[in-house]
């Protein structure tokens, strides 16, 4: 059955259902062997409830980091890995936490540090120990991908892959959203898992979103008191984000015809990846008049993969991408935990068939989002969504994630710009693996390592039965782009 759109009035009535409590399964307080508990369980802020409700049947919260790292020493490094790995968390506290049932706090959880921490728990081997290729490694990643992080335990886990047939060996590191968003995750990575020399300078993580006041008067670290007053604040808010310049009407229009990317999701993943270099990108974004980013020349060679797949199976379908921004004010710390993202939305001309056309269109697109704040406003909407009464919420979330409104998230996280080891070892490669979303098969996740920029593709096979094929046509895609301008 084809879905339709559905009207805000429909959604407001459908959505005024009990709210669900936190599910069973979260441990309450737990004592430590010989000894009670010393640190006072922190609430879960709202923001981060909502991020880990997104995470339902098939549907995983927690996004991969693959590192293909030189010289495999074998199963020996595994002792040595989880004391790096140990020493490290002793400055970053919130990952030795797991999630309790708090009752009262305003997301009915709480952030509770873990007295019986084992870190064979969590730094793991993976792949048999036999020499693996590189498209049994896909599959190990996909499989990781499927495999839910146990919400009584800290939620990340770090399996260890001892032997590729080439010769190198891998890391694949999992981590849930709600413990730390893309930014935030690879200033950790620096604390726990590799090292860089020298040591790399700290980068701002804002990227296309300049400072102004939050519409509403929402301000990023405040928190609302819960109760009545509280939900009338927040409304009022919301009502004055969601008409900040037009922001509803204007962003969240729906699509027209829509896409196989809509399909409907189930539990199984595939994987692919691509890989261009920074240089090339920078230069055809200064190929081209008015300069595009490199998140623009990523988009457009995304548009021009998903222009040649759409000509196969649905010529003439519609596609707008969900483009996350980080809203971390100023540089970003390991300490630094939870998310503080939003996004931009930006209508990929996948019916252009010049692709410096589509380069261009897309880098006018976003360019007028940046312009107009719309990320901060976003932002806003959230933040007062989820101090709203339930049936609110539930409505703002049905809108804003629907097919309706886009069609697959395209992210890029900026990585380490100096070679890193782990245990001594040089990392070749760097990859990011996020979960794709009911009704939206296809995410494709950026992050840059020294010089180039790696995108990993997660994918439901049943709506995207090739994604190699589709990692390809990216890389393609910046090929064709380099030889139109001549960079």
């Amino acid at each position: 059955m084809p879905l339709r759109p559905t009207g805000t009035l429909t959604m407001l009535r459908r959505s005024f259902v009990p709210a669900r409590p936190p599910e069973p399964g979260y441990p309450r307080r737990r004592a430590p062997m010989g000894g009670a508990l010393t640190a006072t369980p922190e609430p879960m802020t709202l923001e981060d409830a909502q991020v880990l409700a997104l995470e339902s049947g098939p549907i995983r919260g927690h996004t991969l980091k693959v590192l293909l790292i030189r010289d495999a020493p074998g199963r020996s490094l595994l002792p040595a890995l989880r004391d790096r790995v140990e020493s490290g968390l002793e400055s970053l506290p919130r990952w030795r936490q797991h999630l309790m049932s708090s009752p009262g706090s305003p997301a009915g959880l709480a952030w509770q540090d873990e007295a019986q921490f084992r870190i064979d728990r969590h730094v793991r081997e993976a792949g048999g120990g036999s020499p693996v290729d590189e498209a049994g490694l896909r599959r190990i990643v996909a499989a990781v991908m499927t495999e839910a992080l146990d919400r009584s335990e800290p939620l990340w886990t770090l399996d260890v892959v001892p032997r590729l047939a080439d010769g190198r060996w891998a890391l694949i590191w999992k981590v849930h959203h709600c413990l730390a968003d893309g930014v935030t995750t690879m200033h950790a990575g620096s604390r726990l898992i590799w090292t860089s020399d020298p040591p790399e300078v700290p980068q701002s993580a804002v990227r296309g979103a300049p400072e102004a006041p939050l519409p509403g008067g929402a301000e990023p670290g405040r928190r609302s008191a819960p109760g009545l007053p509280a939900q009338v604040r927040a409304g009022a808010r919301l009502a004055r984000a969601v008409g900040y310049r037009g922001l509803l009407l204007r962003e969240f229009g729906p699509l027209g015809r829509l896409s196989p990317l809509a399909a409907p999701v189930g539990g199984r993943r595939v994987v692919a990846f691509a890989r261009c270099e920074l240089a090339d990108l920078y230069r055809i974004g200064r190929a081209v008049a008015p300069h595009a980013t490199v998140n623009d020349v990523l988009l457009a060679a995304v548009a021009g993969a998903l222009r040649t797949w759409l000509l196969t199976c649905a010529p003439g379908a519609a596609i707008k991408a969900e483009v996350p921004v980080s809203m971390h004010r100023g540089p970003v710390t390991a300490e630094a935990a939870g998310n503080r993202d939003s996004f931009l939305l930006v209508s990929l001309p996948v019916a252009e068939p010049d692709p410096l056309t589509r380069l261009h269109a897309v880098s006018v697109a976003t360019g007028l989002r940046k312009n107009r704040h719309d990320a901060r406003a976003v932002y806003a909407l959230g933040r007062a969504a989820a101090r709203t009464p339930s049936p609110v919420r539930r409505m703002v979330q049905h809108l804003v994630h629907s097919p309706h409104e886009y069609s697959l998230n395209v992210s890029n996280v900026p990585g380490p710009s100096v070679p890193v080891h782990v245990l001594g070892r040089r990392v070749d490669s760097l990859c990011s693996i996020a979960e794709i979303a009911p009704r939206h098969a296809l995410r494709v996740a950026a992050v840059s390592l020294t010089g180039t920029l790696f995108a990993g593709l997660c994918a439901d096979p049943g709506a995207i039965s090739d994604v190699d094929a589709f990692a390809r046509d990216i890389e393609l895609e910046v090929g064709t782009l380099l030889a139109r301008t001549g960079a």
